[in-house]
């Protein structure tokens, strides 16, 4: 026998799926900044960067401006517990948090920061990690460096295999406190500077609320977003890589370590960077135009320029004359940097000028 019903005493029987236009609205819940305008609680997000991109540096400032709650420029952080899973390299982490300590003035031992060190499967984790987080109170920020560490099928590139890992990684949302969870990841292979997309595909991306990018620019590296981004635009942030010591930070033959820390650039440092940047290309387009038979390491030399061992740093020639190239005062003609006729005109204006400002 059929039976007909209501379509309230359906309601009655189970909660409806149709909700009123003021039922639907009144469930909205206003945005919860844990960084402020950018990045929200209760939202994943991916950082992506290549190898030596900065992404650890900035991940870990982001760490300790919330444990601290102190503002990233102009930027509130809301203060709060931080856990920061280092599965890539705990060594390393240890290090720089140590110095990251030494930067903030913060004791490193009383700071509200939980680590989980070495990679694990956080399926099987999940229920551990949950009653830990119960047993310390709410979390506001977890970081997880990276993704390819915890990434538990075999194939990185299939999308399904993707879709799976990053669904649960953002199930890190639901722990006790409702956490904005920021995962470091690499980008996909052969990724340009402005292109910078994690590695997973689409599906990946699909279960990101957004992609910030790192872009490492001789040790300067602006934060933006790529590919996605749930909320609204923002301006690029700026930091700087420092490389940096400490007393604890000491080989097994007690000889000093350095580590890499990121720190905040204001703009008028940004601007100072920048124009010094300037110089140094100005300086090394002279060099090209005074001999156009000169290596890297010959206009290093010139220039005095060395690495701590001594030997020429070939490496800053190279990213001047990159910029160089861009702005087409030079081209590479066997290996070797040649001035354009542009870049020619240009040298001649500036010693017509006698400054080094603004080819």
């Amino acid at each position: 026998m059929t039976r007909n019903y209501t379509y309230d005493a359906l309601r009655a029987a189970e909660p409806p799926l149709l909700c009123s236009s003021a039922d639907f609205i009144a469930g909205f819940v206003p945005p919860d900044y844990q960084l402020d305008g950018i990045l929200q609680r209760r939202f994943i997000y991916s950082l992506t960067a290549r190898t030596g991109g900065g992404k650890s540096a900035v991940a870990l400032l982001l760490t300790a401006s919330v444990a601290l709650g102190c503002s990233i420029g102009h930027r509130e952080v809301q203060k709060g517990r931080a856990l920061y899973f280092a599965g890539e390299n705990p060594d390393d982490i240890r290090m720089r948090w140590i110095a990251q300590a030494q930067q903030m003035d913060f004791d490193p031992e009383q700071v509200d920061v939980y680590f989980v060190a070495g990679a694990f499967k956080i399926s099987e984790m999940t229920q551990r990690i949950t009653q830990e987080v119960k047993a310390v109170g709410p979390v506001d920020l977890i970081v997880v460096d990276t993704s390819a560490v915890y990434f538990e099928d075999d194939d990185e590139s299939s999308n399904t295999q993707a879709g799976v890992h990053a669904r649960r990684l953002r199930n890190l949302i639901n722990l006790p406190g409702g956490p904005c969870v920021v995962v470091v990841c690499h980008p996909t292979k052969h990724a340009r500077q402005e292109n910078l997309l994690p590695r997973g595909g689409g599906a990946f991306i699909a279960e990101m609320d957004g992609n910030l990018t790192a872009v490492n620019a001789d040790g300067v590296v602006t934060v933006h977003w790529e590919g996605k981004f749930r909320g609204p635009d923002f301006a690029p942030i700026t930091f700087q890589l420092k490389t940096v010591t400490h007393e604890r930070l000491k080989d097994s033959r007690g000889r000093t370590i350095p580590t890499v820390i990121a720190v905040h650039l204001s703009e008028a440092a940004q601007e100072e960077i920048t124009a010094a940047a300037r110089t140094d290309e100005n300086r090394v387009l002279a060099e090209i135009v005074a001999d156009q038979s000169k290596s890297y390491a010959q206009i290093a030399q010139a220039l005095g320029w060395h690495l701590r061992d001594g030997s020429p740093h070939k490496m800053k020639v190279q990213r001047c004359v990159d910029q160089l190239k861009q702005a087409k005062l030079v081209t590479i003609e066997r290996n070797k940097p040649i001035a354009t006729t542009r870049g020619e005109k240009a040298v001649t204006a500036c010693v017509t000028r006698s400054t080094e400002n603004d080819f």
